[in-house]
């Protein structure tokens, strides 16, 4: 079978623009702007209407505690959920968890992997699983994204101009 010439164009394109999207692509325009500070990682979840609390419950019981372990631990500062105060059509979210953790290479020494993390909180692996898969089941989108602060005390804030490590006092 022989497509047609614009026909064929236009499914290159759309499969290039598929293939780029299928890897992220990091901007350097960021990068270095994170050194020494504070790592923020956002996430975004979306569930089916009238299922919030049955979400709310199993990430209570199946996903706070590795998060509560992992702040215990030191490799988590805080772990925060938010519902927004106004849903808008089709880009609201049920859910935004905003996590802080230690600058990179400032985290402690791990102790445990977070399959271990799991073992040890859950002895029941199999209940972890449907636990965690029913959540999932309730998840209609879930987008994350780290932040980078911008440091707006400068006299020229950029998002181009790398930044040095601070100055150790």
């Amino acid at each position: 079978m022989r497509l047609p010439r614009p026909l064929t164009a236009t499914l290159c394109v759309v499969v290039a623009m598929v293939s780029l999207a299928g890897k992220p692509a990091h901007s350097q325009a960021m990068a270095g702007r994170d050194l020494g500070a504070y790592r923020i990682h956002v996430a975004y979840y979306r569930t089916p209407p009238g299922r919030q609390d049955d979400w709310l419950a199993l990430f209570k019981k199946y996903h706070k505690p590795v998060m509560d372990l992992e702040i215990k631990e030191g490799l988590v500062i805080s772990d925060t959920v938010y519902a927004p105060r106004y849903h808008e059509g089709e880009n609201s979210w049920d859910f935004i968890i905003i996590t802080v953790m230690p600058p990179q290479g400032q985290e402690p020494k791990i102790q445990l992997t977070r399959a271990q993390e799991i073992r040890k909180l859950f002895p029941d692996i199999k209940d972890y699983v449907r636990g965690e898969r029913a959540r999932w089941a309730l998840t209609l989108a879930c987008k994350e994204n780290d932040l980078v602060k911008i440091d707006m005390t400068r006299d020229a804030p950029s998002v181009y101009s790398p930044l040095d490590f601070p100055a150790k006092k």
